[in-house]
């Protein structure tokens, strides 16, 4: 029987009130951002609307790649907790998050460990920036976190440290013919159109690329990028590169509004049946077959 996943991300639960450190650059900026658009795009009951579907879906394994909250707050991450109660209800340990950008946007909130304390199960190995979960008997999940507060900018960084150590669980799978999923916030590879401002994107994503065309795990997942979107790039023929899209964005496009993408993998590491999934207006699931477009590099 093929294995089922299910991937969302990007869900931003958020407050009005941004903590003591509100004179932090990029606290200031999130605050406005928030008071002109963003609680518009991202209505609480919209993804309260999306938890709730996710925990009806049969699914092995439920993965999400980052952007519980929007500006690391403790208070947004307590929400997010009692939001995801029922998802952990359902799939335990089978649930398997990784922190994106907004989960690390202040230095503060890095320190406090809000994530790490209503995330506990979060981050497999917690403490680490890498970790491994075997799935299957010959597949596994290696997930990794390359978000870390910036002044202003919405960049992550894969730097060298980094490197190596996902570097070096490559190679521990490699020795035991793993197939491996390789989960992360930030893509590397866009569809046309779709490419990342400088100041929002992966620093050193050419390294990751070089990781991911040495190792040849079968996905990529990440979100970050708020669009659902499937590419294969040139530099990596053997990974499809997966993006959930916002699971809690309002939108009346298919691709960026709430939803979550699924696929199938075999016991030979094949992936099939993959698709788009987005919430309709009346709150049910609507789903179509997500198509493999071709990547670019930003």
């Amino acid at each position: 029987m093929p294995m089922r996943i299910l991937h969302f991300s990007d869900i931003h639960f958020w407050r009005l009130f941004p903590g003591w450190d509100f004179y932090y650059p990029k606290r200031f900026l999130g605050l406005s951002n928030l008071l002109i658009s963003r609680r518009r795009h991202f209505p609480k009951d919209l993804a309260e609307s999306v938890i709730k579907a996710i925990s009806e879906q049969t699914a092995d394994y439920v993965l999400f790649s980052g952007d519980l909250t929007t500006m690391s707050l403790e208070s947004e991450f307590g929400d997010a907790a009692t939001a995801f109660a029922p998802l952990y209800d359902k799939w335990g340990e089978n649930l398997i998050l990784i922190p994106g950008n907004h989960d690390r946007y202040s230095p503060r909130s890095v320190r406090s460990g809000f994530y790490e304390k209503y995330f506990p199960r979060g981050f497999p190995g917690s403490g680490k920036r890498v970790f491994s979960k075997r799935l299957g008997a010959n597949l596994s999940l290696i997930g990794f976190d390359a978000s870390r507060p910036f002044m202003v900018r919405s960049n992550g960084f894969l730097d060298e440290a980094l490197e190596e150590e996902l570097n070096s669980e490559f190679i521990a799978h490699k020795e035991s013919n793993d197939r491996i999923i390789l989960m992360g916030h930030f893509p590397y590879s866009y569809p046309n159109g779709q490419i990342s401002r400088w100041d929002h994107k992966l620093l050193r994503d050419e390294a990751l690329a070089e990781l991911i065309s040495n190792y040849e795990p079968i996905a990529y997942l990440h979100g970050h990028k708020h669009a659902r979107w499937c590419v294969k790039d040139p530099r990596t023929p053997s990974t499809i590169c997966l993006n959930a899209g916002p699971a809690g964005m309002r939108s009346s496009s298919a691709d960026k509004g709430a939803g979550w993408v699924t696929f199938d993998v075999s016991e030979e590491g094949k992936i099939s049946e993959l698709t788009k999934v987005h919430l309709k207006d009346n709150g049910e699931p609507f789903s179509e077959a997500l198509k493999e477009q071709e990547g670019l590099t930003a």
